[in-house]
């Protein structure tokens, strides 16, 4: 980070240090609500420092990628849009569902990156370009939770820390995307699949009041849980303008009545009745990246810059159906320390592999099932380390930093940490790691 960036973390750890320190309890003494506490059970003792420069300038890469991302169909496959699909190893039954809402152009920019800043650079590991985004409720609330600790008030009054505004650029597309059907003040519905609320309810609640708090009618729920009057949804009695997808297709897919809960909701899109907010997560697909770098000649050299700037090297392995990957497989075992295997289409860090943390014979068992059923290498990546003072005890020690940076229309829009001491493995997923903590980020 920068040298800014790093002077004020070392005078947030220096108000840490005392066991009465300032700023050392300020996590046990922020201002939640119940919804709130139950979304971040599990908090990093401290903020993240960012330089905002910096962090702003990657921000406008990624809305490069962005638009590079959803462009490819027009620019490598002549505007085929099942050559494209096919090509990601998406088959005719979710092509069917991921497509239905997609209209003639992109979809709006909307999406977290995941992000190691390498100690010189931020890197693009994934771009989860769709609805359902997790850790949308912490990315504004969290830094305005703190600001209101006197103690780390005064402190960002004094360094001029500030934070990005997830809840406003939010709400403001939402409201734009509402007037798209001529709803003035829209309702918007958070909606999760059959037993999501269940499971999550205490996420999507938490970012039902981070939109209420910037204006937005917004209750949340499950997609069952609708009932249509006329064409048009209802939840809780109230006329739905804008629906906040969380409910999975893969989740959706698993489910007989599948077609019976998406149907009416798709046709209410299409009659203009409510808007489907980002409808699609096609362009979420893993395999999109590794695209930028296989079919570099199609772009600009200003475009392709960009692609080298923050992309790690990655290639498709392999696609449904096809037999193994003979030579690329070679080259990937050979590198196998230097790499890392992800499938396409999974998500929450299912099915990653890293090739420094398995045996030979597991990374070449790996390597020859996921050429078969879609799957990509990519460049491991050596997250940077954030220092951390526990408050119980006052023992410094280093956690390994995924950055996460939340897109909206307007661009770069807020960010977040997910952070893992070193040792055991180095995927850093809420789902299936407790080692897992969570933070926000302060822009100095």
């Amino acid at each position: 980070m920068s040298a800014r960036a790093d002077r004020i973390t070392e005078a947030y750890l220096a108000g840490c240090e005392a066991p009465d320190g300032p700023l050392r309890h300020a996590r046990d003494r922020l201002e939640l609500s119940e919804a709130q506490r139950r979304s971040w059970p599990r908090l990093l003792p401290r903020p993240i420092m960012v330089d905002e420069a910096g962090y702003r300038a990657f921000g406008r890469d990624l809305v490069t990628v962005f638009d590079l991302v959803t462009s490819l169909p027009r620019r490598v496959f002549d505007g085929d849009f099942d050559r494209f699909r096919t090509a990601l190893g998406i088959d005719d039954r979710h092509a069917g569902f991921m497509c239905r809402l997609l209209g003639e152009g992109p979809p709006p920019l909307y999406g977290r990156a995941d992000v190691y800043y390498d100690g010189s650079a931020f890197k693009l590991l994934e771009y989860n370009i769709g609805s359902a985004l997790g850790g949308l409720d912490m990315v504004a609330s969290l830094p305005q939770a703190y600001l209101r600790v006197p103690a780390v008030a005064e402190f960002a009054a004094e360094h001029g820390l500030g934070h990005l505004d997830m809840g406003s650029d939010l709400a403001a597309a939402l409201r734009n995307a509402g007037k798209t059907i001529g709803a003035g003040e829209p309702v918007v519905a958070i909606l999760e699949s059959p037993g999501g609320m269940t499971t999550y309810g205490r996420q999507r609640r938490s970012s039902a009041e981070m939109l209420v708090r910037n204006g937005i009618d917004c209750r949340a729920g499950e997609i069952g849980d609708l009932e249509f009057r006329g064409g048009k949804p209802y939840l809780d009695g109230t006329g739905v303008d804008v629906v906040l997808r969380y409910y999975g297709l893969e989740e959706m897919l698993a489910r007989p009545d599948c077609d019976e809960l998406l149907e009416p909701v798709f046709r209410a899109h299409e009659a203009g009745t409510v808007v489907v907010w980002t409808p699609t997560n096609v362009f979420g697909n893993k395999g999109t990246l590794a695209m930028l770098s296989e079919y570099a000649e199609v772009f600009t050299a200003a475009e392709r810059a960009v692609i080298e700037r923050v992309l790690p090297w990655s290639r498709m392995l392999g696609r449904p159906g096809a037999g193994p990957d003979t030579g690329r497989i070679e080259d990937c075992v050979q590198r196998q320390d230097d790499l890392v295997f992800k499938p396409t289409g999974l998500y929450g860090g299912q099915g990653v592999v890293i090739g420094r943390e398995v045996d030979a014979r597991t990374w070449r068992e790996t390597l020859e099932a996921g050429s078969r059923t879609g799957s990509l290498v990519q460049e491991v990546v050596r997250p940077n380390l954030e220092p951390v003072i526990d408050p119980d005890t006052g023992a410094r020690s280093e956690w390994y930093a995924l950055w996460a940076a939340f897109m909206t229309p307007s661009g770069l829009s807020g960010g977040g940490i997910r952070a893992i001491p070193p040792g055991g493995t180095s995927v850093i997923t809420m789902s299936n790691n407790a080692s897992v903590r969570n933070t926000c980020l302060f822009t100095c």
